[in-house]
């Protein structure tokens, strides 16, 4: 690799890295063991993606790569092998709840909006209980109305029957689902552009944008977090929709290799003018 390549990469890392230390630092996560993970990163994108012919790569390529012994490449990847490294679908099941009650038509009413659910509704109408069954499997749906309730999603608009407020599940605060979040939105968006970089041709690129300026002042700064709030959050809501009208049901006869994970994100971002000064 180009020399100048690299350490533009190396400042890059440093530059992103910023953020991530101090959400390890608030975690109570130190450098020991975020290096550990960090091993288990290199070795998996090296052993997965430099095969030959489909193949995993062969420890020696692995070692040359990485700058890991082979002996311990060999535990890592048995590390990767037997524990389990898959974030928890559970986590986002809130989530799932709120984009079907404000997009399903079992779930709205004549003018769009989400329907006033009962709790439970044993003579087969739609409940909040059967939606909760429906999209977060074995969930108690009072656990679910408690964070529902507690995230700020959801009213009692009389007793026993419950208004949806809020379509975006954003609890305030640290918790899990917040904490599994960082993770994925970080990925997606890291996956994107390193995807992007990879492509010459302009067709086979995602859509990945920033608008951005130095020097704005603070209160015009103000209004522009007001605008792309309002205005992310109507574009995101239409997304929403299209994938909720275009997302295969568990279909015996869908092919399971026709199926995507895909999605958009909009963040808004905001630092001081010198924020290296700040994090030296």
């Amino acid at each position: 690799m180009d020399s100048q390549i690299k350490a533009a990469a190396l400042k890059a890392c440093r530059h992103f890295m910023l953020p991530i230390a101090r959400f390890l630092l608030r975690n109570g996560i130190g450098f020991r063991e975020f290096s550990e993970i960090s091993k288990l990163a290199f070795v998996q994108v090296s052993s997965d993606e430099y095969g030959i012919r489909g193949r995993k790569t062969n420890m020696s390529r692995v070692s040359v790569m990485t700058g890991l012994n082979r002996k311990e490449i060999r535990k890592i990847r048995d590390r990767l092998e037997n524990e389990d490294w898959e974030l928890d679908p559970g986590l986002s099941k809130p989530a799932w709840v709120l984009a079907e009650w404000f997009t399903s038509p079992k779930y709205l009413g004549p003018k769009g909006l989400p329907k006033l659910l009962p709790f439970d509704a044993p003579d087969g109408r739609v409940s909040f209980s059967g939606l909760v069954s429906e999209v977060g499997g074995d969930i108690p749906s009072g656990a679910m109305l408690k964070e529902l309730i507690r995230a700020g999603c959801i009213r009692e608009a009389r007793s026993g029957v419950w208004r949806a407020i809020k379509r975006e599940y954003s609890p305030g605060g640290v918790d899990l689902y917040q904490v599994q979040r960082f993770g994925e939105c970080l990925h997606d968006l890291a996956e994107t552009i390193a995807l992007n970089m990879q492509q010459s041709k302009k067709d086979n690129r995602l859509f990945e944008f920033r608008a951005w300026s130095d020097g704005v002042d603070a209160a015009s700064a103000a209004k522009l977090r007001k605008i792309v709030a309002h205005q992310g959050k109507i574009y995101l809501e239409s997304v929403d929709d299209w994938l909720n009208a275009h997302t295969l049901q568990n279909d015996p006869d869908t092919e399971e290799g026709l199926k995507l994970r895909c999605g958009v994100g909009v963040y808004y971002f905001e630092a001081p003018e010198d924020l290296d000064a700040i994090s030296r």
